[in-house]
């Protein structure tokens, strides 16, 4: 070979041998850079992550007008039920578990005392909104109840007259409260009108005479009968009956439906109770609509003028219009249930009726409507 082709090989050589150390080099380089960068990408993502927690918690605590002590209180009760402070202070069902556990170390007491864990889970329920539950949520535990929401037992039926975080006391018709001495287990019905039946098992804790309302002690107002208030401790785990087929929504007492009763001389004319055709005609009456589902209507109805009550059974109709899009007219239903007393005025019932022929056509309108008003209701400004 010569010595200009040697030359001209050892200057290759030399290049492909920079070359090759070059991508080492740099395939080393990458490496590195992969391994300081990849561990330092996720801690700034974390650090990211976990100062927008940090502000939401902060924003949160502001909104709800938190103290630090009460903050110091969530944070233990998220640390106690092993689950995220943001969660328990934003999703009610992480609140109650987490609450939940922390008060089953604690003994039931009744009124418990301002700075007891019991009173200070109440005040946060309190403050972050949890408390009253929206009525179409589920009922998680009692400790969610409310004054004034309707209870069951033994046939007898009675309603919440305080709610704190160890008990929740009932009041009864006197001698009608279930049967239980302090101890025993009792089972329960709670009905939430817009969302289900609950079966509770709590235990009596104290049974005794309701004492009179702050009302009638300080004005000469009638007194009312007597009551007994029972006490019961608290059920974690209500056991849910969806026995209905169709979602109810509540309305604003501001929606009337005039309601024609059936006469009996309208009645089927298989039945051979009903009398002859000189019968009475059709009265009509205006209603408040209370709730509505595709299935029926609550309507809180005066007693009619000749004083008689609508009992249960009887043949109506009604025509009413949810809003500019739902009319309905002449919908026929049937009385299911009536409460004396217990309209949405005084002096008046509330009758539960069931749509008892109701064409599919019109029934996927009223499904519609309902489902109208409820995103609305949802999504409208607070």
């Amino acid at each position: 070979m010569a010595p200009v082709d040697e030359f001209l090989h050892s200057i290759q050589d030399s290049f492909a041998a920079n070359r090759a150390t070059s991508l080492v080099g740099l395939g080393l380089a990458l490496v590195g850079a992969v391994a300081i960068g990849w561990p330092a990408s996720l801690w700034l993502r974390r650090r990211r992550e976990r100062k927008r927690r940090d502000e939401r918690v902060r924003s949160i605590a502001a909104r709800a007008r938190l103290s630090e002590a009460q903050l110091a209180d969530l944070r233990r009760i998220a640390e106690g039920g092993a689950v995220p402070l943001l969660e328990v202070m934003t999703v009610v069902a992480v609140f109650e578990r987490a609450t939940a556990k922390l008060l089953a170390l604690e003994p039931p007491a009744l009124h418990p005392e301002p700075r007891s864990p019991h009173a200070r889970v109440r005040q946060l329920r309190l403050a972050l909104g949890f408390s009253p539950l929206s009525p179409h949520l589920w009922l998680l535990t009692t400790r969610e109840l409310v004054a004034g929401d309707g209870v069951s037992g033994g046939g007898r039926r009675g309603l919440v007259a305080e709610v704190d975080e160890a008990t929740f006391a009932v009041d009864w018709p006197l001698g009608e409260a279930p049967a239980g001495a302090p101890g025993d287990r009792v089972t329960l019905t709670v009905d939430r009108p817009d969302d289900a039946r609950y079966l509770v098992r709590p235990r009596v804790v104290q049974i005794g005479p309701a004492p009179p309302p702050l009302a009638s002690l300080a004005t000469s107002a009638p007194e009312r009968p007597a009551l007994t208030r029972a006490f019961f401790t608290h059920d974690e785990q209500p056991e849910r009956q969806q026995d209905r087929a169709y979602m109810r929504l509540r309305l604003p007492p501001t929606l009337t439906a005039r309601v024609q009763i059936v006469e009996p001389s309208e009645r089927r004319r298989d039945d051979p109770a009903s009398p002859g055709p000189e019968a009475s005609s059709p009265s009509t009456a205006e209603a408040t609509i209370v709730d509505v589902s595709a299935g029926g209507l609550a309507l809180s109805l005066p007693l009619p003028s000749d004083g008689r009550a609508v009992g249960h059974g009887t043949l109506v109709r009604c025509w009413f219009a949810l809003d500019a899009e739902a009319a309905f007219d002449a919908l026929p239903a049937q009385v299911v249930s009536v409460e004396s007393g217990a309209g949405t005025h005084a002096g008046e019932q509330l009758l539960h009726l069931a749509f008892t022929t109701l064409e599919e056509a019109r029934r996927d309108r009223l499904v519609a409507a309902i489902t109208r008003l409820e995103v609305a209701s949802r999504t409208a400004p607070k």
